[in-house]
């Protein structure tokens, strides 16, 4: 797996921390493989275009990954928690009035997973 840039703190909401499992995915390029799901690198022209759009529905988001099975929906940290274990957000682009969370990183890598199994 490759390694990945996370945004930079002066892209984050004051107080905000990443979970420390991304930060050392990000760091070593060491992580499960979650394919159909990709991790989001900060500075590649992906990673600016979900930044960009990370507050198009009012909410607070910092993207970190996206899915590539048709549903094109990304995993967003929620910039509002700074417990240093946010809730993800996912941000769904299409007009599908689809919603959903996950509690945590936690939460979000296990389902990520069982994508990946199918």
């Amino acid at each position: 797996m490759a390694k990945f840039e996370l945004y930079a703190a002066e892209q984050l909401p004051q107080g905000f921390e990443f979970p420390a499992e991304i930060k050392d995915f990000a760091a070593t390029g060491k992580h499960p493989d979650l394919g159909p799901w990709w991790f989001i690198d900060a500075n590649s022209r992906a990673g600016k275009l979900a930044y960009s759009a990370r507050q198009h529905d009012g909410r607070n988001l910092i993207p970190f990954a996206k899915v590539d099975d048709g549903r094109g929906d990304v995993a967003c940290f929620d910039g509002d928690d700074l417990s240093g274990d946010p809730k993800v957000l996912m941000l769904v682009l299409d007009d599908s009035g689809r919603s959903y969370s996950f509690t945590n990183f936690s939460q979000w890598k296990a389902a990520a997973l069982k994508d990946a199994a199918n």
